[in-house]
C-alpha cells in the first residue's frame, strides 16, 4: 500500500507534456512494413499554412501546447513547408521535423533557419536490415541527412520501432547513435497497426520484450546518448520505478499527444489511426468531439476491464491499454495474470534514469 501511495505522489507531480502532432501530408515516397498510418498513404491531402496557423493559435490558448511534430507522410515532401515552418516560429513553438531522411537537396535551406529539432526514422543499424523494413536506397540518404543535421547543430535523435526481424540490430542502433553524435535515440514497441497490422509475427512477446528492455538498460548505462525505450509490459515489482518515472496510465485519457490530420480529424491514440475512432474534428478553431452510436477514442480509452478494478496493481498501471482491449492487439488486460502486466505501449523511460534529464521534456 505504501509503495503504491508514494508512486501516486511521485507521477501526480509530473507536468503534461506539451506536445502536438500535426501531420501536415500523407504523402511518403515509402510503404514501410510497419507503418501506422495504413492507406492514408494512398492519397495527398495536406494541411495549408493557414490551417496551422488556426491549429497552432487555437491549441496554444486551450491546452498550453508550445512544441510541435511535423509528420506525414514526409512531412519535407510539402509544398508548402517554408510557410508553415514560419507560421510555427511566429506562434512561438518548438518546431520538430520527423523524417525518414530522404530529404530533397533544395529543402534543407528552407529548414536551417527555421527549424529546432530532427527526429529520424531508423529501423536498424545497418543497410540490409533497415531497408528490409523501410525499401531499397533508403538507408545512405538517412545516414547523410543524420550527419548534416547533427553538424549544422540541430538538436537530433532517431526512433527504432522493433520487431522480431529487426532486434538482432537493438545494440548496434546504441552503438551507432551514440558514435555519430545523436542526441537521443527512442525505441518503440511494434503492434499491428496501418500497414503492419496483418503481420502480428512481427510482434516481440511480452516476456521477451521485457528481457530485451532489461538488456537495453545495460548496454545503454554510462553513456552520452539518451535512450528511451517503452517498457510495454512490466512485473509488480517493476511498476514502482515506472511510477516514479512518471508514468500515470494512459496518455490518450489526459489528452496528452492530441494528433491532427490534412482531413481535420483529431486522434489521442496511435492505435486508432487507421479506424474511424477519431476522437474529434477540428472546426472552426476547436475541437468537435466525436460520438458515433455513442463511442468514440475517449470513451473507449476511459475503459478499464472489469478485473482491474480489483487488482491491487491498477492504480500505477491504470488499466492497462484499452485501445487494445479493444482492438485485440497484443496482450490485452482480460489476460492480466498480475505477474506480466500491460502497460501504455506509446509511454517511455530513459534507460538510465540516474543519469538522464527527467522526461527531458525539451528534447522530447
Amino acid at each position: 500500500m505504501t509503495d503504491n501511495l508514494q508512486a501516486g505522489a511521485a507521477h501526480a507531480t509530473v507536468p503534461k507534456e506539451p506536445f502536438l502532432f500535426l501531420y501536415i501530408t500523407h504523402r511518403c515516397t515509402l510503404r514501410c512494413t510497419h507503418c501506422y498510418m495504413g492507406d492514408r498513404l494512398d492519397n495527398e491531402i495536406r494541411m495549408s499554412p493557414a490551417k496551422v496557423e488556426e491549429i497552432l493559435s487555437g491549441l496554444r490558448v486551450l491546452y498550453g501546447q508550445y512544441k510541435v511534430y511535423l509528420l506525414g507522410g514526409e512531412p519535407t515532401t510539402h509544398p508548402e513547408l517554408d510557410g508553415i515552418l514560419d507560421v510555427c516560429k511566429a506562434q512561438g513553438y518548438k518546431t520538430v521535423i520527423t523524417s525518414n531522411g530522404l530529404i530533397p537537396p533544395k529543402v534543407w535551406p528552407v529548414l536551417d533557419d527555421r527549424l529546432d529539432s530532427f527526429s529520424f526514422s531508423m529501423d536498424g543499424a545497418h543497410q540490409e536490415t533497415h531497408e528490409a523494413m523501410r525499401g531499397a536506397n533508403t538507408w545512405a540518404p538517412l545516414l547523410r541527412s543524420m550527419d548534416r543535421a547533427i553538424k549544422a547543430g540541430f538538436q537530433s535523435r532517431a526512433i527504432f520501432t522493433v520487431t522480431t526481424e529487426n532486434r538482432d540490430d537493438v545494440f548496434a542502433a546504441i552503438d551507432l547513435a551514440d558514435r555519430i553524435g545523436l542526441e537521443m535515440l527512442s525505441f518503440h514497441y511494434f503492434t499491428p497497426t496501418g500497414l503492419g497490422k496483418d503481420k502480428p509475427h512481427l510482434q516481440i512477446p511480452p516476456a521477451e520484450w521485457m528481457e530485451l528492455c532489461q538488456d537495453i538498460r545495460r548496454h545503454a548505462a554510462g553513456r552520452r546518448l539518451r535512450t528511451f525505450y517503452p517498457p510495454a509490459f512490466a512485473t509488480p515489482e517493476h511498476l514502482p520505478e515506472i511510477s516514479a518515472q512518471g508514468y500515470g496510465g494512459c496518455t490518450a485519457r489526459n489528452l496528452e499527444r492530441l494528433a491532427i490530420f490534412p482531413d481535420n480529424r483529431v486522434y489521442i491514440c496511435s492505435a486508432f489511426f487507421d479506424t474511424e475512432l477519431h476522437y474529434g474534428t477540428w472546426r472552426d478553431g476547436a475541437i468537435v468531439p466525436r460520438l458515433v452510436r455513442n463511442t468514440s477514442e475517449l470513451t473507449l480509452v476511459s475503459k478499464v476491464a472489469p478485473g482491474c478494478r480489483t487488482c491491487a496493481h491498477a492504480g500505477v498501471c491504470g488499466g492497462g491499454c484499452a485501445a487494445y482491449d479493444y482492438l485485440q492487439r497484443t496482450l490485452v488486460s482480460s489476460e492480466c495474470d498480475q505477474q506480466t502486466i500491460p502497460i501504455c505501449p506509446l509511454w517511455s523511460m530513459p534507460a538510465a534514469p540516474a543519469d538522464t534529464e527527467h522526461r527531458l521534456v525539451d528534447l522530447r
